[in-house]
């Protein structure tokens, strides 16, 4: 069966990068983003090691997610409550004291019961998801007629891996916004909300500037996700941390041919073999990897040429060993199929067991 190797030496690796950049007399502020089975590296797993390490807050992507690392953290957002249509899962979330529920609409506000620790999203100019500026007076007004506990107000920078002034304008719009929100805070007798905005790119590039804003309008959390599992996907213009990939996949041969140098291989027969042995490994498509077809030079990470067209359940290698390691770093097979490793790496289907080391 095929595995996802962890390796627990280059988490700590990347966290201490990832620390020593961002906040490295303010620990608390690194916050992890698990969401979406930890971007495929498995979420109990990766949880576990934040753990060790003391990380404090988690952000995840729905109701399952968090209730499966809510006894790892302090606080658990969910980023998106209802995209899981399961009402036990929400209301044992909703009972629990550890878990905060995203808000990023007036409705999604009123569909709250009566004490729900929320953090407010807030749009800055991204346009995807959030209240407008214009609407935090009626968001407020909300949160105090239904008792809601209003625990952080935050944003997404949608900006930070590009050059241009979008970055900075979001940063200038968000800060309008915290702005704001402590009047309304002040008025309502609402205890001051964590502020956040920043993912991993968006951390390291504003890693300077945040602080010489003064303490209550600086952001209380910086939101890590793709740089904690050894990613960024930034410019290359910008500063570039020397994180380290954590997963390696590996597949298990099922059969090896001896076969004539030239024999087609798989469907129409789209391969020709450049050596006399080709094995079939045991994943495929149907279990997340991308599918390697006709024109694509694939290779493992050993060397061993992938051979077009992989089908759903296995792969064809030119390789005899008992095991290959299909990739130790994403970011090749992204360029190979003209994507990012976020896609590579979430693709991959949460029942491929994790190895950590």
């Amino acid at each position: 069966m095929p595995y996802l190797q962890i390796d627990s030496q280059k988490f700590l690796h990347n966290y201490q990068v990832i620390l020593n950049a961002i906040a490295p007399n303010n620990p608390e502020k690194i916050a992890i983003v698990l969401k979406d089975n930890a971007y495929g590296h498995g979420i109990k797993e990766i949880a576990k090691l934040a753990h060790y390490l003391k990380i404090e807050n988690a952000f995840v992507k729905n109701t399952d997610e968090a209730l499966q690392v809510a006894p790892f953290f302090h606080h658990t957002t969910i980023l998106y409550p209802y995209s899981l249509p399961s009402d036990s899962l929400l209301q044992q979330s909703l009972q629990n004291p550890k878990i905060y529920f995203c808000a990023s609409s007036l409705e999604s506000l009123k569909d709250y019961p009566k004490n729900t620790r929320i953090e407010l999203k807030v749009d800055s100019g991204m346009h995807r998801n959030g209240i407008a500026k214009e609407e935090l007076t009626q968001a407020f007004q909300i949160i105090n007629q239904n008792n809601l506990q209003l625990k952080g107000i935050f944003t997404h920078n949608g900006f930070g891996d590009d050059l241009g002034s979008e970055f900075y304008t979001q940063n200038v719009a968000f800060l309008n916004i915290k702005q704001e929100s402590l009047q309304l805070c002040a008025h309502y007798k609402i205890p001051k909300p964590r502020f956040h905005s920043l993912n991993s790119s968006g951390a390291f590039r504003a890693k300077d500037s945040h602080t010489h804003l003064v303490r209550d309008l600086q952001d209380d959390l910086f939101r890590i996700g793709i740089a904690f599992y050894g990613y960024l996907c930034q410019d290359s213009a910008f500063f570039a941390p020397k994180l380290k990939p954590i997963g390696a996949l590996y597949a298990q041969k099922i059969s090896t041919l001896n076969l004539e140098i030239g024999s087609r291989i798989g469907y129409r027969g789209i391969s020709t073999l450049e050596r006399n042995n080709v094995s079939t490994y045991d994943i495929g498509y149907g279990d997340g990897l991308f599918r390697v077809r006709e024109g694509m030079e694939v290779y493992s990470a050993e060397g061993f040429r992938i051979l077009p067209r992989a089908s759903m359940d296995c792969i064809s290698i030119e390789s005899t060993q008992e095991e290959v390691c299909i990739f130790n770093d994403a970011r090749p097979l992204a360029r190979i199929f003209g994507t990012i490793p976020y896609e590579i790496l979430a693709h991959l289907h949460a029942y491929i067991p994790k190895v950590v080391i």
